[in-house]
């Protein structure tokens, strides 16, 4: 482009003004011989009214400078008129440059005022050089300042082809205008590249200040790439030919598609939409344009990313990278929200958001977000610190600093944690550090569409459970959430300790596994008692609560603490519960041992019931075997009454026996 306005701006009014003034020159010192063939001078077609006084049928001069040939020019017509104009007919001039260049002038008709040098060239202006310029108009006039004309003005310089309704050219001020449609294509420079087109109602050209402009009802495109702006300039080095920036204003519009090379229309090759007030561009090392910064003064600033999903985005600012002519990354800043339609309706809104594409595909492939994030759709809302969007895997990966972590409410559930990766598409989120868990009790509809954990006797009441651990898993398709690492779950005072926790739909089931220990306070028969105070502890390998069931079962090293006087062990143990979720007995089986601390009471057996209520305790064996400070019972069944601290063999078929110590 810059060739072309090097050209008009110099070379148009330096050839025309050159071969004028030569003419004059000439013309003035020379004088044209009269035509030999008459003595009265032939009127011109070009001034019918003006009174000629000299006629010359051929004309020729050539112009040396310190012995170089400067130009020649021809004419075959030359009528000089008493009004100080002088016409001239086919003409043709040729300049030569110190350079080596060459230029070609040629026109039917000019005409040259000697008194105001105003000078006119009709019947078609060509102007060609010997690198492969070419000018081409009907006609031209100067005023000694300007040239101008009203009419089609064409040129084809280099790369570059063009054409304007109009030209104003300031020889003094090294300014050209184009206008009434300006139109400018430059032709790719290899097969790899595409032309570029520019259309406007105006282009100026300022040689002085070296920059080009565009203005009103601009459009600039490559490919199906489209800008539209009212104002679009271009600054250039001092060569002319070296970009330094690229900059627009004014209901702008900016249109940026994928590689169309495949055939594919441009709805699904990953296209851009990006709608502000200005632009400006930042310029590569390789002079290439490498970014292309937007800003919404009036209002926000928008984009449209084409999917599937499709992404609107609106923010004070964008920054959109480029590298080989194809989008790398668009960055928002400042009240960010970014918004996608299907197949999940979501919302993101951030301080700041950096999306990434994919070279082959353009389309979106990531984003990260910073500042205040908060993430919505219709069964998740999300907050944090930061997001990374993994859109190709649809993962959202939430970080924040310390007191300021994550956060994640998931029909209804709470989970917070250091670091939160969930998939709003599958259904899943994973929690790692420092998590915890708020389960829902019930939904207000009365719908158990998320996972819940109270409805088993560990939690019995309709309220939360808060769950701690070192990460969790979950699943909303199926409902289960696995705690893994120091878990601690708790609703008001029930607590579970273990290294993992699984719960299973709306309480259906909830596994425990690995140094479970319990801590149980509803274990009072009487639903009018006051709360305990002191927990029923437990301790197992594993614990397993059923929703219904009423009952939770503890397997492998089993350990139950019934406050600080009673201690049970066996392999196997099980908690019964009334209706009102009160816990009525307790069985266990496999290597039973019972101490009672108060009493120095301790019994041995293969199966024990503990009924709570009533304070009596069962020991079947083969034998069962109590013993006291004072001696030692044995029979298939013991019974213990704790109560009235008393022991009986209640075996209907064997016989008792024992051992009596008196006291010292």
């Amino acid at each position: 482009m810059q060739r072309t306005i090097r050209i008009l701006r110099v070379a148009l009014p330096l050839l025309f003004i050159a071969f004028i003034a030569v003419i004059a020159v000439n013309w003035r010192r020379g004088k044209p011989h009269k035509d030999k063939a008459g003595s009265v001078p032939v009127t011109s077609t070009m001034r019918p009214n003006d009174k000629p006084a000299i006629l010359s049928v051929t004309f020729e001069d050539t112009q040396t400078v310190n012995g170089r040939i400067a130009s020649k020019i021809r004419a075959e017509r030359v009528v000089a008129f008493q009004s100080g104009w002088n016409t001239l007919e086919n003409v043709q001039m040729t300049i030569y440059r110190p350079t080596g260049l060459t230029y070609e002038l040629v026109c039917p008709q000019a005409q040259f005022n000697s008194n105001t040098k105003e000078a006119d060239a009709k019947g078609g202006v060509r102007v060609t050089s010997s690198d492969g310029v070419e000018i081409t108009t009907a006609q031209i006039h100067f005023d000694g300042n300007h040239l101008t004309n009203h009419v089609a003005v064409n040129f084809k310089v280099d790369r570059w082809t063009g054409s304007g309704g109009a030209l104003d050219m300031d020889v003094p001020g090294e300014m050209v205008r184009l206008y009434d449609k300006v139109d400018a294509t430059m032709a790719p420079e290899t097969a790899a590249e595409s032309p570029l087109n520019i259309k406007g109602q105006e282009g100026f050209f300022r040689r002085k200040e070296n920059y080009a402009e565009f203005t009103k009802d601009v459009v600039a495109t490559r490919d199906a790439d489209r800008f539209n702006v009212d104002h679009i300039l271009g600054r250039f080095g001092a060569d002319r030919k070296s970009l330094l920036s690229l900059e627009g204003q004014g209901h702008l519009t900016v249109v940026m598609s994928g590689d169309l090379a495949t055939g594919k229309p441009a709805e699904t090759a990953g296209r851009k939409t990006i709608t502000a007030d200005r632009f400006w561009s930042e310029i590569g090392a390789n002079q290439q344009i490498s970014a292309l910064n937007f800003i919404g003064d009036t209002a926000p600033a928008h984009a449209v990313i084409e999917g599937p999903p499709n992404r609107d985005l609106v923010a004070h600012t964008f920054r959109v990278g480029i590298a080989n002519k194809q989008v790398t990354d668009m960055k928002a800043d400042e009240n960010v929200v970014m918004k996608e339609t299907a197949p999940i309706k979501r919302q993101m809104n951030s301080g700041h958001l950096v999306v990434y594409f994919d070279p082959a595909t353009h389309k979106a492939t990531s984003a990260n977000l910073e500042g205040d994030v908060h993430y919505n759709d219709p069964k998740n809302d999300a907050r944090s610190v930061r997001a990374n969007y993994d859109i190709n895997n649809d993962s959202v990966v939430l970080t924040g600093d310390p007191g300021f972590f994550p956060a994640v409410v998931a029909d209804g559930q709470t989970l917070k944690a250091k670091v939160i990766e969930f998939s709003p598409r599958a259904g899943t989120a994973r929690a790692t550090g420092e998590v915890i868990a708020q389960l829902v009790s019930k939904q207000a509809n009365g719908a158990a569409t998320a996972v819940s954990a109270d409805s088993t006797n560990v939690f019995p009441t309709n309220k939360p459970v808060f769950v701690n651990s070192d990460t969790v898993t979950m699943r909303q398709a199926s409902k289960i959430a696995v705690f893994s690492g120091n878990v601690r779950a708790w609703q008001e005072t029930n607590t579970v300790f273990s290294q993992e926790l699984q719960v299973q739909g709306a309480g259906d089931q909830v596994t425990a596994r690995g140094n479970v220990r319990t801590l149980l306070y509803n274990t009072s028969a009487n639903a009018t008692a006051e709360q305990r105070k002191v927990p029923m502890q437990s301790k197992s390998d594993v614990l397993i609560a059923h929703k219904g069931d009423r009952r939770i079962d503890l397997n492998g090293n089993v350990q139950i603490d019934d406050g600080e006087q009673r201690h049970l062990t066996s392999e196997h143990a099980s908690f019964f519960f009334d209706a009102n979720k009160k816990m009525d007995h307790i069985e266990a089986q496999e290597k039973i041992v019972f101490v009672e601390k108060g009493t120095g009471r301790r019994g041995t057996g293969d199966r024990v019931t503990y009924n709570v209520g009533r304070r009596m305790i069962y020991l079947t064996g083969s034998p069962a075997v109590v013993s006291d400070p004072n001696g030692s019972k044995n029979g298939e069944m013991m019974a213990i009454d704790l109560a009235r601290n008393k022991v009986d063999v209640v075996s209907p078929k064997s016989a008792m026996e024992g051992t009596y110590k008196p006291k010292p």
